[in-house]
């Protein structure tokens, strides 16, 4: 099998020749569509992962004051033609012309409610889900319309579909109603946009530090996705767990911020080989919990994580 083939018999819940394997990482923010390419790509020769991940590392910051809640309805989001859409269009074209079909593409998204919150902070946002749930819907169904045609954008221009960052389940934040209410709706309707273009989406589901990265991974059991991704050490759910609650492929099971950061190379195999042998190789890409964060991330730690999922046998 190649990497293409590998991974579709893994979204297919079958057991591909060998475990495929991908992990990533942010990139400078500051650099130029070319270089971000670049770099993409190197990540992908020199680590051999079998899927490539396109980092969402230029983030919209909307200009609209926003201090009240009736100020939510003054909201504008760019638009597909807008230059920070453009971009990331230029550095996914840039990335597939590259590959020329090698491996699957997965362009990063965040949610609306997130983009909400990159623009006018997690304090802002929280206070006027309290105080105005409705004015703060108004304006997220505004970033949800545009991002949902961002969404269809990036898999026309072919991707093969979005890694998506589902968010704000964190015990203590929002009731499950609420979240029903004020996050599911927007994160459906991008998910969906993606789907209906073609793309098949792996879901990545994110706690914040402010709530020490727990989630409520059951809310997100009918989100559509063809694999499915979550912090295991945060959790304290295992990938086979997860499995069983999903009913899909997973991906992941490493810890991003443990032996693949800044252990010893026999660290890093080991723990590979201790995650797929728990999992099982049907259906199961080997990943980490979520991108991989602190100082000193190497191309040749991650290689040994891929190799070992490469080389695993039952």
């Amino acid at each position: 099998m190649n990497k293409v083939e590998r991974v579709e018999a893994v979204l297919r819940n079958e057991t591909p020749d060998r475990t495929p394997a991908g992990f990533w990482f942010h990139y400078d923010h500051n650099w130029e569509p070319q270089r971000m390419a670049d770099e993409h790509i190197r990540t992908f020769r020199e680590t051999d992962a079998d899927i490539l991940k396109v980092m969402q590392d230029y983030t919209v910051k909307l200009e609209e004051s926003v201090k009240n809640p009736a100020d939510w309805k003054k909201l504008r989001f760019p638009g597909t033609s807008s230059p920070v859409c453009q971009k990331l269009l230029d550095v996914l074209k840039r990335i597939l012309d590259s590959l020329g079909g090698e491996a699957l593409v997965f362009q990063t998204m965040y949610g609306p409610f997130k983009n909400a919150v990159i623009s006018y902070s997690d304090r802002l946002v929280m206070a006027h889900a309290r105080e105005d749930p409705q004015a703060l819907a108004d304006g997220v169904s505004v970033i949800r319309d545009a991002l949902a045609e961002w969404a269809a954008a990036f898999v026309e221009a072919g991707a093969s579909g979005l890694y998506y960052t589902a968010q704000f389940s964190e015990p203590g934040r929002f009731s499950h109603e609420e979240w029903e209410k004020l996050v599911k709706p927007a994160d459906m309707a991008v998910l969906k946009a993606a789907e209906q273009q073609g793309g098949r989406n792996i879901l990545h589901i994110c706690g914040e530090p402010d709530y020490q990265f727990k989630t409520n991974l059951a809310w997100f059991t009918d989100y559509p996705a063809a694999i499915v991704n979550w912090s295991v050490k945060d959790t304290g759910i295992a990938p086979e767990q997860g499995r069983e609650l999903f009913k899909k492929p997973i991906l992941g099971g490493m810890n991003n911020k443990g032996n693949i950061l800044n252990g010893t190379d026999e660290a890093v195999k080991a723990e590979a080989e201790s995650v797929i042998r728990q999992a099982g190789r049907n259906g199961f890409m080997l990943g980490a919990d979520c991108t991989i964060q602190g100082q000193g991330i190497t191309h040749q730690k991650i290689r040994v994580a891929v190799d070992a999922a490469h080389s695993f046998r039952d």
